[in-house]
């Protein structure tokens, strides 16, 4: 199984010249032509309960969602919707919260505009107040059913490993923190259980790095890719506060 870490960034990135698009541009078409998945499965730090529930979309269509505000005009001219597996999304429902008012929040399509324009079908899981350790647990439930299903998978998990969002608005230099030094190092090195402890284990750089979503997407896709290998593929800082990590996983 093929798990994918991959920042999102700002939504500005639809209209800027950043590199980062053309990162998540050929990593996709590298997936399409190499591994070729039939489903995505996705989990974004924008889709969160803020309860102990996990929530699974099981509408047909997963619909764009624009949940920025305050940006130029110019940005909500772009959107992507994407098919749902509903059949997937409902056997995820017998221990996932069912629901039909969300669909695909910015943290979600902006990776999938890019990576696959041609469409794909996709099933999207929230993020809860569990502990990290909880959301591990449950991507190795989640997991267990995706190979029962017979379906080759891509798990997308998307999130800033720093997100100071303060830094962004006082246009501080853009740079790495060390959180995001010893995520690479913790990637590279296939050291999974420190990523799921690293709130704990790196307190201190954890903390200061403000990581999006607490990075519980990516506790749950290595709950679910139980990857032996990891491979960070790109890194780059480029707005203030905000760093971008594309990093693969294979089981």
């Amino acid at each position: 199984m093929l798990g994918l870490l991959a920042s999102h960034g700002s939504p500005t990135i639809l209209t800027e010249e950043v590199e980062w698009k053309k990162e998540l541009q050929r990593i996709g078409k590298e997936i399409r032509e190499t591994y070729n998945p039939g489903v995505v499965l996705v989990f974004s730090p924008h889709f969160i309960s803020w309860s102990n529930e996990n929530f699974v979309e099981i509408g047909n269509k997963l619909r764009c969602i624009q949940d920025f505000y305050g940006f130029p005009e110019e940005l909500y001219k772009f959107c992507y919707e994407a098919e749902n597996d509903v059949e997937l999304a409902e056997t995820l429902s017998s221990f996932l919260t069912p629901d039909s008012r969300w669909g695909l929040d910015h943290g979600a399509w902006i990776p999938l505009y890019y990576m696959f324009p041609e469409g794909i079908r996709v099933v999207t899981v929230s993020i809860s107040n569990k502990s990290h350790e909880e959301h591990y647990q449950l991507g190795k439930r989640i997991g267990e059913v995706l190979r029962d299903s017979g379906r080759r998978p891509l798990v997308l998990a998307t999130s800033s490993p720093t997100h100071r969002l303060d830094l962004y608005y006082l246009s501080v230099r853009p740079r790495p923190t060390m959180f995001d030094l010893i995520l690479q190092d913790l990637i590279d090195g296939g050291r999974f259980d420190e990523i799921v402890n690293a709130y704990k284990v790196y307190a201190k750089e954890f903390k200061e790095a403000m990581p999006e979503g607490e990075l519980k997407t990516l506790d749950m896709l290595l709950g679910v890719v139980q990857p032996s290998k990891g491979k960070v593929i790109a890194y780059d800082t480029p707005w203030p506060g905000v760093s971008m990590m594309l990093a693969s996983f294979n089981s």
